[in-house]
């Protein structure tokens, strides 16, 4: 394998553990029942909505 330069891998690596922060917060601040927070969050997305 040639040598590739360190930035290709390491905006990669930061990346990928940006997403996993992401998806751990959320998963931290959703109840258990997911599909319940996906319908509360369409529910105020909706009233976001309205008053546009």
């Amino acid at each position: 394998m040639p040598q590739m330069s360190p930035l290709w891998w390491e905006y990669l690596y930061l990346y990928f553990l940006g997403a996993l922060m992401l998806i751990i917060i959320l998963n931290y601040h959703a109840p258990n029942n997911v599909n319940a927070k996906m319908k509360e969050n369409s529910s105020t997305i909706n009233e976001m909505n309205w008053k546009w």
